[in-house]
């Protein structure tokens, strides 16, 4: 992420969102949104976000007792930030009557992750009726630690 990007990450959203999900990432932006048990659990609670249609930049804090070495981040936990992000896309384009699942998570692990602040960046990569693709990078101190492919099955709600 360049540092005029980051400059903008202030935790703004685009007006006009429209569904409960995007208003759902309107308020996880601001910080007015109560943060849910498994995300607390998980620790993969949202520092600063910004969203637009189909695309999230969003900022996390991993604590240092994720660690399975020292200074050494879980990769387990390395992928849940990947797929949380990629949530987040998908929150960003799904009409209410929609829902989602992660059917597939590919991480590649490129560098080690290590406690402290990281930036993922998640986009659209192809989607159709019934799946997406989502493509995430994360990044630490400006480099790359992974990258992913994260397959969504998208299917109609039943009432």
């Amino acid at each position: 992420m360049t540092g005029e990007r980051e400059a903008a990450m202030d935790g703004s959203a685009p007006s006009g969102a429209v569904t409960v999900r995007q208003r759902t990432l309107d308020g996880i932006a601001a910080g007015t949104v109560p943060i849910p048990a498994f995300v607390k659990r998980l620790s993969l609670q949202v520092v600063a976000m910004e969203w637009r249609t189909g695309a999230v930049t969003v900022r996390f804090r991993i604590p240092g007792d994720l660690c399975v070495e020292p200074g050494i981040v879980f990769g387990g936990h390395v992928a849940g930030v990947h797929d949380q992000a990629a949530g987040f896309v998908m929150y960003s384009l799904l009409e209410d009557r929609m829902m989602f699942a992660t059917t597939r998570l590919d991480v590649r692990y490129l560098a080690v992750t290590r406690p402290g602040e990281v930036c993922a960046e998640a986009e659209l990569h192809t989607r159709d009726e019934r799946s997406a693709e989502v493509r995430v990078s994360l990044t630490q101190d400006g480099k790359v630690t992974s990258e992913s492919l994260v397959t969504e099955a998208v299917m109609e709600t039943r009432r």
